[in-house]
């Protein structure tokens, strides 16, 4: 059978485990993967060698620390100091969150920036 119609099926088969969340969704993901392993489609080499891209490693740091952040509160601290010194307005507020966004984005990559906002 065809690699692509291949890769298509096994797509379909994720997608509908991703939207209906029947296994944990960590493990469609890797079942994916490995799937494509196993049916020749992929070598056995490149399965998951994205996991060791550097850009995949930072992400997943970047969640650690922001999911610690609300852990400790210190998210929330932050958000209303912002809310606090800027008041509700849309424009003065949209200009705190902006200087923010400068400020992490000095000490750290933009990635890493993008993950702790988001």
């Amino acid at each position: 059978m065809d690699p692509a119609i291949i890769t298509l099926c096994v797509l379909a088969v994720a997608a509908f485990l991703f939207v209906t969340e029947l296994i944990p969704l960590a493990v469609t993901a890797m079942a994916a993967c490995t799937a494509l392993g196993i049916l020749g489609v992929l070598p056995a080499k490149q399965v998951y060698a994205g996991l060791s891209n550097s850009t995949v490693v930072l992400f997943g740091g970047m969640f650690v620390i922001g999911a610690a952040m609300f852990k400790t509160g210190l998210a929330e601290t932050i958000g209303l100091a912002v809310v606090h010194k800027a008041g509700t307005g849309e424009v003065k507020l949209m200009g705190a969150v902006m200087l923010v966004t400068i400020c992490l984005s000095s000490v750290s990559s933009n990635t890493g920036t993008v993950a702790c906002l988001t």
